[in-house]
């Protein structure tokens, strides 16, 4: 071989690795509450695709190509999600979308996400988010649809016979709402509901009327920030009776906010927030372990359900472009997201053109007991 030969291979290679360096990257926006009142949600979460991202990135990114994610912070607030989804969409032009955080501003960018064919994958908590499945919506969170037929078998197990369920106007509350009422008589157990805004600033009167028809339990069924103001109320009043939250609450944000009165109250929680109570023959338990130790090591702090449901989401996707042969762009990522089946931090993935959701079988749900300001095992 002579010297020009040799020269020419490495100005081919030079020009190979050039092309390759100079590839596009895949683009993804991350769509959360980074601010305002359901931050407890959307800062973990955005912390955990950081992370994911970082680990894919280290190792070459998805088939040669960088992944680039973009933070859009929309406070919580549905109308901002709807400008800031059609923001990435149409002048960011992302491959994918995360988020949102919360059940009503999943519901309002959902149709955005499906007529304009870019994949979504929500972290919401309502069944209505995905049932029934849409194309190009998808969801990570274990939600309500799963999540209340566990609550509801505690009940049964604890011998309560009626509910005093208090559920917020929103989304997420009037989602939950629908199901506590179609399933609970199947449980043998009835309703009396009384509904708040997340927002408003005292509760008493909701509690008291939840007091006089004297239920066997208090059901709080909110998102930020309203549940933490419910146990103030009900702790002044001297509330007799056994209170539960939904795993919305599931994160040391609700202990900060709701402080002592919290205390002697339940929350039905992923597994993430305390995986020591979800037993080790679980067929979740390795992954929540390993994804809950990665999390605490990068940011010497403890993981809550939030960040699990983003973490679970990057997973799908990094899994889903393990099986595009050509081009990674928004219809190969969605068809390749919808042949997903993987077991998560937040159950099993099995997902079809009618499944967009995690499975009911065997939930890693857990239920906790506040003691000292702090999550127990019950």
């Amino acid at each position: 071989m002579n010297f020009k030969s040799i020269v020419a291979m490495a100005a081919a290679g030079v020009t190979a690795l050039s092309v390759h360096a100079q590839q596009p990257s895949v683009k993804i926006a991350a769509v959360y509450a980074i601010t305002g009142p359901v931050a407890p949600y959307g800062v973990p979460q955005q912390k955990a695709v950081q992370m994911r991202a970082e680990q894919i990135n280290e190792r070459g990114g998805w088939k040669g190509r960088k992944v680039e994610v973009v933070f859009y912070d929309t406070e919580g607030n549905g109308n901002k999600a709807v400008q800031l989804v059609r923001k990435a969409i149409e002048t960011d032009k992302v491959d994918l979308i995360l988020g949102p955080s919360t059940t009503g501003e999943a519901l309002a960018v959902a149709p955005i996400a499906n007529s304009s064919r870019v994949p979504m994958i929500t972290h919401s908590g309502a069944q209505s988010v995905v049932d029934p499945a849409t194309p190009y919506v998808f969801q990570t969170a274990q939600y309500d649809r799963v999540g209340v037929p566990v609550v509801l078998k505690e009940f049964q197990k604890k011998g309560f016979k009626k509910i005093a369920l208090l559920t917020s106007t929103d989304g997420f509350g009037q989602s939950g709402l629908v199901l506590f009422k179609e399933m609970a008589p199947k449980y043998g157990m009835t309703l009396v509901n009384e509904q708040f805004d997340r927002q408003d600033t005292d509760m008493t009167a909701q509690v008291l009327r939840a007091r006089q028809a004297n239920a066997d339990v208090l059901m709080v069924w909110s998102t930020f920030p309203a549940p933490a103001i419910i146990l103030r109320n009900a702790k002044a009043m001297g509330y007799p009776k056994p209170i539960y939250n939904s795993f919305a609450m599931a994160s040391q944000e609700f202990l900060k906010q709701s402080g002592a009165s919290s205390e002697n109250t339940f929350v039905m929680a992923a597994a993430m927030l305390l995986p020591a109570a979800l037993p080790d023959a679980h067929p979740n338990k390795a992954v929540i372990m390993k994804d809950y130790g990665t999390f605490q090591a990068r940011f010497k702090e403890a993981p809550n359900p939030s960040a699990q449901h983003a973490m679970d989401a990057m997973t799908i996707v990094d899994a889903a472009v393990g099986r595009i042969s050509g081009v990674i762009d928004r219809e190969s990522l969605r068809d390749a997201i919808e042949k997903t089946e993987l077991p998560g931090a937040n159950g099993l993935f099995r997902f079809s053109p009618t499944v967009h959701g995690v499975s009911d079988e065997d939930p890693p749900i857990v239920f906790l007991k506040v003691v000292n300001n702090a999550f127990t095992p019950q």
